[in-house]
C-alpha cells in the first residue's frame, strides 16, 4: 500500500480545506517552524490523521471540538493498493465508521461505509499486502511499530506495558520471520503444566492407598452379604430397575466426585497460605511489642533501626491485607464452586438411589426396606473409594503422558528451530542494514542479533526469537532515539529488499533529541535508498531549529518536505487550515 495524498474536507462547505500530496517512494518530511511555540501547529495532528484513517480510535486533541465539528470534517486518504486507487475516509464526528470509495465524494451516500471492525480489516489487507496476515498479529498491534511517536514509542525497541509475546509476535512479524513458535510450544506447555499438576494431587493419596484398598474390601463382602440377603426374599415381581439411568449417573457421578477432590485439595492450600501470613504477621507484631518493651535500650540505637521496624510491620500488614485477600476471594470462590458440586452430587446420588429402589408398594416388613436402604449407603461409599483407587491408579498413565508431552516439546523446539535456520539470509540482511545505519551515523557500528530460545525450561520463552539492539552510548545525547529509528528502519529497509508488505514508516518526533549531524546522514541514506529502489516511503516529523541549515536547504531542494507548518498567516498554515 502506497500512501498518495492526504485531504481535509468540509461536508458542510462540500470543499477541500487541505490537501497533502505525498512521495511515493523515498522521504517525506513533515516540518515545523523553528520556533519555541511551534508545537500544535500541525505536524503531529496530521501523524493522527493518518493514524485514524489507519482504524485507530479518533485522537483525544479531535474530540468534542467545535470548529472540527461545525465544519463537518472529514479526512480522505488517497491509497495505491495493488496498481488500484482507493480513497479511504473518517469522519470527525463520527469515531463509529470507516468509509472506501475509489473517488472523493462530497456526500457520504456516495461511501461504502464499514463499522470500525470491518474497516480495520479492510485496511489490514491493504497495508499487509502479500503477507500471510491469517497468522499474524493484528495490524491494531502493529500499527504502533510501524507509527511510533514521541510519548510512547521511543523507551526501548520494544513498546512498553505490552506482553512479551505479544511484542516478540509484532517485531517477529515486522522481520518478516515465523509468529507461531512460541505460542504453539506454550501450549504444550500448559498441557505438561496440567499433567503435573494433576500427577501431584494423586500424590497426596498415596499415604491413604493401603487403607483404601482394605475398606474397600469390607464394604464389597457388607454389600455382598446384604444381597444374598435380599436375594432370599422372593421379590422379583417388585424389582423397577432403571440401568441406563443409573450407569449415566454413575459416570457423572465420578466426575462430579473427582472436581470436589480436587477443588477440596486447591481450597487447602490457599487456607494454609492464609494461615501462614497471618502467623507471619503475628511474629512481626510481637517483635514490634518487643522493640516497646526495650524503648529504655533502644533509645541508644540509630534511628534507622526504628524505621526499618515500622517498614517490615508495613510489609507484613499490606502481605496480609492484600495477599490474605487475594487467597481468600480465591477460597470464598472455591467454597462457592464446591457448594455447586456438592449439590450435583446429591441430585445425582438420588437419581441412582431412585434408580436402584427395588421395592415399590412393598408389604414386606420394615426389617427389609431398612436393608436396601442402607445398601444404597453402602454402594455410595464403595463408590467414593474406587474412585480414588482409580484416580490414584492413573498415575502411571498420567506419568507416561508427562513423559510423552516433554518428549513433545523438545521435538516441536528443535523442530522450530531447524525452520528458524531456514532464515537465516533475512536475518544477515536487516543485521547488515542496521550496521550499515549506525556506520553512516557514527562512523561505528552497532549490534543487533536475532537469537532462538531452545531451552525447554518451564521459565524459558521457548520458541521465541530473541533480539538484541545496542549502539554504543546509547543513553545520552539522543542515541536511544536513533537506535529505535535505525532498528525500525533496518526492518523496514528488508521489507522493501524483498518487495513484502508494510512499505511504509513514520517517527513522529523521535528526531528531536539526536545530534544533527548524525540524523541528517541517515534520512539522507534512507531517502536515497528508497528512491533507488522506487517505493518505499519514510515519514519524520521534525522542527527546522532541529536540523542544520545546509541539511534543511538539501532536504528542500529534493522535494522532501510535503507539509510545511506555522502560527503566521492567520491560522492557515496549520494542519486544518485554520485554529481549532
Amino acid at each position: 500500500m502506497i500512501l498518495k495524498e492526504l485531504y481535509v474536507i468540509s461536508l458542510k462547505d462540500k470543499e477541500v480545506i487541505r490537501k497533502y500530496v505525498f512521495n511515493t517512494s523515498g522521504l517525506n518530511v513533515i516540518l515545523g517552524v523553528a520556533k519555541k511555540d511551534s508545537n500544535g501547529v500541525g505536524k503531529t495532528a496530521m501523524i493522527d490523521a493518518i493514524r485514524m484513517l489507519l482504524g485507530e480510535k479518533m485522537p483525544e486533541d479531535f474530540q468534542h471540538k467545535e470548529d472540527l465539528e461545525k465544519r463537518d470534517i472529514l479526512l480522505v486518504l488517497k491509497i495505491e493498493v495493488n496498481g488500484e486507487i482507493q480513497y479511504i475516509a473518517r469522519q470527525i464526528i463520527d469515531d463509529e465508521n470507516g468509509y472506501i470509495s475509489e473517488n472523493v465524494i462530497m456526500d457520504l451516500n456516495g461511501w461504502n461505509m464499514y463499522d470500525l471492525e470491518s474497516y480495520r480489516k479492510k485496511i489490514q489487507e491493504y497495508v499487509f499486502g502479500n503477507l500471510n496476515y491469517e497468522e499474524a498479529p493484528s495490524f491494531q498491534a502493529i500499527r504502533e511499530y510501524l507509527i511510533r511517536d514521541e510519548k510512547q514509542g521511543f523507551g526501548d525497541i520494544t513498546l512498553s506495558k505490552r506482553k512479551a509475546i505479544k511484542s516478540s509476535q509484532c517485531l517477529n512479524f515486522l522481520s518478516l520471520l515465523p509468529v507461531y513458535y512460541e505460542t504453539d510450544i506454550n501450549k504444550l506447555k500448559n498441557e505438561q503444566a496440567s499433567l503435573q499438576t494433576e500427577i501431584k494431587i494423586i500424590k497426596t493419596l498415596a499415604k491413604d492407598i493401603t487403607k483404601l484398598k482394605s475398606d474397600k474390601i469390607k464394604l464389597e463382602s457388607e454389600i455382598n452379604r446384604m444381597k444374598n440377603m435380599l436375594d432370599s426374599v422372593n421379590v422379583s415381581d417388585k424389582i423397577d430397575y432403571d440401568e441406563e439411568k443409573y450407569i449415566l449417573a454413575k459416570k457423572e457421578l465420578k466426575k462430579v466426585e473427582s472436581q470436589i477432590f480436587k477443588k477440596e485439595y486447591s481450597k487447602k492450600q490457599f487456607e494454609q497460605n492464609v494461615e501462614g501470613l497471618e502467623q507471619r504477621h503475628q511474629k512481626m507484631c510481637e517483635l514490634v511489642n518487643l522493640q516497646i518493651y526495650y524503648e529504655q535500650i533502644l533509645k541508644y540505637f540509630p534511628e534507622e533501626l526504628k524505621k526499618n521496624y515500622e517498614e517490615m510491620e508495613m510489609f507484613f500488614s499490606y502481605m496480609l491485607e492484600n495477599r490474605g485477600d487475594y487467597f481468600k476471594n480465591r477460597i470464598e470462590k472455591l467454597e462457592g464452586e464446591l457448594e455447586k458440586l456438592q449439590n450435583e452430587k446429591k441430585g445425582l446420588q438420588k437419581i441412582i438411589s431412585e434408580s436402584t429402589k427395588i421395592f415399590q408398594n412393598t408389604q414386606l416388613v420394615d426389617d427389609i426396606h431398612n436393608i436396601n436402604e442402607q445398601l444404597n449407603v453402602e454402594y455410595q461409599k464403595l463408590a467414593d473409594i474406587k474412585m480414588k483407587i482409580d484416580k490414584y491408579n492413573e498415575i502411571n498413565k498420567l506419568t507416561k503422558e508427562l513423559n510423552a508431552k516433554g518428549k513433545e516439546i523438545l521435538e516441536k523446539t528443535f523442530e522450530y528451530e531447524k525452520d528458524y535456520n531456514q532464515y537465516e539470509d533475512n536475518i544477515i540482511n536487516i543485521e547488515t542494514h542496521f550496521k550499515t545505519l549506525t556506520e553512516t551515523a557514527y562512523d561505528e557500528s552497532g549490534d543487533l542479533t536475532y537469537n532462538y530460545e531452545n531451552d525447554v525450561k518451564k521459565s524459558s520463552a521457548t520458541g521465541r526469537v530473541k533480539i538484541t539492539c545496542q549502539i554504543a552510548d546509547e543513553n545520552s545525547h539522543g542515541r536511544l532515539y536513533m537506535k529505535i529509528n535505525m532498528f525500525d528502519l533496518a526492518l523496514f529497509l528488508n521489507r522493501i529488499d524483498l518487495n513484502a508488505g508494510c512499505q511504509f514508516l513514520i517517527h513522529d518526533g523521535s528526531y528531536c533529541k539526536p545530534n544533527p549531524d548524525a540524523k541528517a546522514k541517515v534520512i539522507k541514506y534512507v531517502d536515497e535508498y528508497l528512491k533507488r529502489k522506487g517505493t518505499g516511503q519514510y515519514f519524520i516529523t521534525i522542527n527546522k531549529s532541529e536540523l542544520d541549515e545546509k541539511d534543511l536547504e538539501f532536504l528542500k531542494s529534493q522535494g522532501t518536505v510535503v507539509a510545511e507548518f506555522d502560527r503566521e498567516y492567520k491560522d492557515t498554515h496549520r494542519f486544518f487550515g485554520f485554529k481549532y
